[in-house]
C-alpha cells in the first residue's frame, strides 16, 4: 500500500479534561461531525467484449445497473488543507453504500442517536428499467424499450439488502433503507403504502429527520402524500395536501387517483418518458421537507410552491392548519424544488433540480445548467399585510458552478462547518458553510486557463461555500464562485481519466443528473449560529482567484501541490492544551480505506517525546477509531507511523497485507501552559 501524509488542523481549543492523557481507543460510529453523505447514480456495466463484436447499439441493449457501484457514498471534508479558492479537491470517501443492496436513492437523513443512522429513500430520479427474462442465452436479461407482459424491474433498481443475514429483503419504489451509524450494517427501514398497495414505481421524494418528535417524514412521488414514520419504520398517519392543503386556499381538492398508476405490461410504458411512470397530479406533488419552528414546510412541483403544515406539540400529529408560504419564481423555467433548509437566522434555502430526463443511453437524468440554489428572508420587520406571502417576494441566488448562468446545482443543499485559516474543519462555527450537489462545476471555456491552474474543469460532487454572499451581495458576492470548494465525487463521473486515474481537463460534459443529494452531520448546532468562514477574514484572500501573494502576479498557481489520489487510510482532528499538565494533545479519528479487512492497528510515533495513548497496538472497528497521541512541542511536526491490518492473518506466520500511512501534524505554535502559571 501507498503511504499517505496528512496534515492536521493546528487550531487552539483549551479545555480542562483531566482525563485525556490517560484515555484509551474510543468507540467511534459511522459518522463524525462534518461528515457528507452524497447520493447518485450508481452506474452501469457494459459486456464483456464478444466475437464477432456488439455493435454499439447492441452494446447498450446489454448494458446494465452495475450492482456493484455506489448509489451513496459517505465522504469526510474535515481536511481539504487550504481556504476555500475554486480549485478541485480530490478527496477520500470511507464508506460506500452499493446499488446491489439500496438500488437507487436520492433522499438522504441522518437521526440524532449516538451513533448517527443514515436513512436512504428508494428514487426514480436516475431513470425506471425493466428487463425480460434471457431470451437469447447469453446470461443476460433483455432490455425492453417499451413496457411487455412478463417483464420485471431490472436488478440494482431497488435493491436486496440482507436484513437477517440469512433471507434477503426485496426493496421496491417505496423502500426506505437504514445503514446502522455503529456497524454500518444495511437493512430495509420500512416500504411505503398506501392504502396497502406498494409504490406504483414513481418512487419517493424527499425525506427528513424530525428529532424533536424523534421521527421520519417522507414525500410520497406516487401518491402525493406525506409520511410520518416511527423510529421503528411503522407509518403513523399521512398528510394530503392534494386535499386538505389547497382546501386551505379554497381550492378544489385533487385527491389521489390510483387509475394513473403506470402500466408495465402496455407499449403505453416508456422508460424514456417519465409521464408514464406514474406520478402523481403535480399540483398535489411533494417533493422537499424541512422543519422549523413547529411546521413541516413542503414543496408542491406543480405550482412551484412552498406550502408548510403545523403539528401537535406533544405527539407530532399534522393538524389542520396548512399554509401557503410563497411561489417560487418561474425562472428561467418552473423547476421542481427537491431539497430545502433553513438557517438559525431564519433564511430558508431552496435547491432545485432540473426537469426529469431518462435516455437509453444512461447518460441523462435531469435538464443542466437551469437549476437554482434560492434564499428567501422573511418581510422585517414584520409581515407586510400589502403583500400576499409572508416572505421577501424576490430571493437571493447563490452561484453554483462556473458554468452558464451559474446554476448547476442537483437539487441537494446542506448546512455545514466553517474551516480556519489553514483549511480543517472548525466545529465552533455551526453554520458557516453551504454545501450543494452539482455537475460540470468547473466547465468554462472563458476562465479556462485560470481554472486549469486549480485542477480538473468536470467536477460532478459537491460545491461548498461561504454561507453569506450571494450574487445579489453588492460587497462580495462569489459569482464566479471562487470563494468554494470543489468536490469531486468519482462515482458520479463517468469522464475519462489520465494515467494517474484522475478526470482530465478536457473530459466528456455530456452526463447530466447523476449527482442526487446531500446530508451533512452536525452536532452541538443547537444554539446561536457562528457566523464564522466569512470571505473578508483575516485568513481568506481578498482578490480571488487564487492569491497573488503581494506580488502582482494573478496567474500563480494554487498555494499547495493538489492532493495526491486516495490512498489506503486517512485521520482527521485536532490539538487540545490540557491546562493540567501544560501539554499538547491531539485527538482524531483513524480511518482504513472502505471494506479493509482489519482488527488491529500498531501505531509507533516517531518524533521525539510524542506518545500514543493506549497504543502502540490498540483494536481496530469499522470505521474507525479514536487516537491520542500526546508529547509534542509547540511548533513541532510530529509525525506517527500506522500500520492497520488482519490479525489473524498476521499470526500465520508469512507475509500479510498491511495498510501503511503516515500521519503527520503540526503541533500548535502556540504555549500550552498549565492553568494559574
Amino acid at each position: 500500500m501507498l503511504n499517505r501524509i496528512l496534515a492536521a488542523t493546528g487550531t487552539l481549543i483549551l479545555i480542562l479534561a483531566a482525563s485525556l492523557p490517560g484515555a484509551q481507543a474510543q468507540e467511534t460510529g459511522l459518522l463524525i461531525a462534518g461528515d457528507a453523505v452524497v447520493t447518485g447514480f450508481s452506474g452501469v456495466v457494459e459486456p464483456e467484449k464478444e466475437e464477432p463484436p456488439l455493435a454499439a447499439s447492441q452494446v447498450l441493449d446489454e448494458t446494465f445497473i452495475d450492482l456493484e457501484g455506489i448509489s451513496a457514498r459517505i465522504n469526510s471534508l474535515a481536511a481539504p488543507g487550504y481556504i476555500w479558492d475554486g480549485r478541485t479537491w480530490y478527496a477520500d470517501a470511507y464508506f460506500d453504500i452499493k446499488a446491489r443492496d439500496v438500488g437507487q436513492v436520492f433522499g438522504v437523513a441522518i437521526d440524532d442517536d449516538r451513533f448517527p443512522n443514515v436513512y436512504l429513500a428508494a428514487s426514480s430520479a436516475y431513470g425506471l428499467y425493466r428487463v425480460m427474462p434471457d431470451a437469447d442465452d447469453d446470461g443476460r436479461p433483455e432490455r425492453i424499450k417499451v413496457g411487455e407482459p412478463g417483464a420485471d424491474w431490472m436488478d440494482g433498481m431497488w435493491g436486496t439488502a440482507d436484513e437477517t443475514d440469512t433471507k434477503p429483503s426485496q426493496g421496491g419504489p417505496g423502500s426506505i433503507w437504514k445503514v446502522d451509524g455503529k456497524s454500518g450494517k444495511i437493512t430495509l427501514f420500512a416500504n411505503i403504502k398506501h392504502n396497502g398497495e406498494d409504490n406504483s414505481g414513481a418512487g419517493l421524494g424527499n425525506i427528513t429527520y424530525v428529532p424533536e418528535f424523534k421521527q421520519l417524514f417522507v414525500s410520497d412521488l406516487s401518491t402525493g402524500l406525506i409520511h410520518r414514520l416511527d423510529m421503528d419504520g411503522v407509518e403513523i398517519e399521512t398528510f394530503d395536501h392534494g386535499v386538505t392543503g389547497r382546501a386551505s386556499l379554497e381550492k378544489s381538492p385533487l385527491p389521489f387517483d390510483a387509475s394513473n398508476a403506470p402500466d408495465f405490461d402496455s407499449a403505453d410504458f416508456d422508460p424514456e418518458d417519465s409521464e408514464t411512470w406514474g406520478f402523481a397530479d403535480e399540483d398535489r406533488r411533494v417533493y422537499a421537507l424541512a422543519f422549523r419552528n413547529g411546521r413541516l414546510y413542503y414543496s408542491v412541483v406543480g405550482e412551484s410552491q412552498i406550502w408548510s403544515v403545523g403539528f401537535e406539540e406533544k405527539t407530532g400529529a399534522f393538524l389542520d392548519s396548512a399554509r401557503w408560504e410563497l411561489d417560487v419564481p418561474e425562472r428561467p423555467k418552473k423547476l421542481p424544488v427537491t431539497d430545502m433548509l433553513f438557517t438559525q437566522s431564519g433564511a430558508m434555502v431552496l435547491a432545485q433540480r432540473g426537469d426529469v430526463k431518462s435516455t437509453y443511453d444512461y447518460a441523462n437524468f435531469a435538464d443542466h445548467g437551469k437549476s437554482r440554489l434560492l434564499r428567501f428572508w422573511l418581510e422585517t420587520p414584520q409581515d407586510d399585510p400589502d403583500t400576499p406571502s409572508r416572505w421577501i417576494a424576490e430571493p437571493e441566488e447563490y452561484a453554483v458552478g462556473f458554468n452558464g448562468q451559474e446554476r448547476s446545482t442537483n437539487g441537494g443543499v446542506a448546512l455545514s462547518y466553517g474551516y480556519d485559516s489553514q483549511g480543517y474543519l472548525d466545529t465552533t462555527s455551526c453554520e458557516a458553510s453551504l454545501w450543494t450537489t452539482g455537475e460540470n462545476l468547473r466547465d468554462n471555456k472563458l476562465l479556462q486557463e485560470t481554472l486549469l491552474l486549480g485542477g480538473s474543469l468536470v467536477i460532478d460532487g459537491l460545491q461548498g461555500m461561504p454561507i453569506r454572499p450571494v450574487k445579489q451581495y453588492e460587497k462580495f458576492n462569489n459569482s464566479p464562485p471562487w470563494a468554494s470548494y470543489m468536490f469531486d465525487n468519482d462515482q458520479f463521473n463517468t469522464d475519462l481519466v489520465d494515467e494517474d486515474g484522475r478526470p482530465t481537463p478536457y473530459s466528456d460534459t455530456n452526463t447530466t443528473g447523476w449527482v442526487g443529494d446531500v446530508e451533512i452531520l452536525r452536532t452541538g448546532c443547537d444554539g446561536d449560529a457562528v457566523a464564522g468562514g466569512w470571505p473578508e477574514g483575516p485568513f481568506y484572500v481578498s482578490d480571488l482567484p487564487y492569491t497573488d501573494d503581494g506580488t502582482g502576479d494573478d496567474t500563480l498557481p494554487p498555494p499547495s501541490p493538489l492532493p495526491t489520489a486516495p490512498q489506503c487510510a486517512a485521520m482527521t482532528g485536532q490539538f487540545f492544551c490540557d491546562v493540567k499538565t501544560g501539554t499538547w494533545i491531539y485527538d482524531g479519528i483513524l480511518r482504513a480505506e472502505p471494506n479493509q479487512i482489519a482488527d488491529k492497528v500498531k501505531i509507533v510515533a516517531s518524533s521525539p517525546g510524542v506518545s500514543v495513548v493506549g497504543g502502540p497496538l490498540m483494536s481496530y472497528s469499522v470505521p474507525g477509531i479514536r487516537l491520542t497521541l500526546s508529547g509534542g512541542a509547540s511548533g513541532q511536526l510530529i509525525s506517527t507511523d500506522v500500520c492497520i491490518f488482519d490479525e489473524a492473518e498476521s499470526q500465520k506466520g508469512g507475509p500479510f497485507t498491511c495498510c501503511k500511512a503516515t500521519i503527520a501534524a503540526s503541533v500548535p505554535a502556540e504555549a500550552c501552559e498549565k492553568a494559574g502559571e
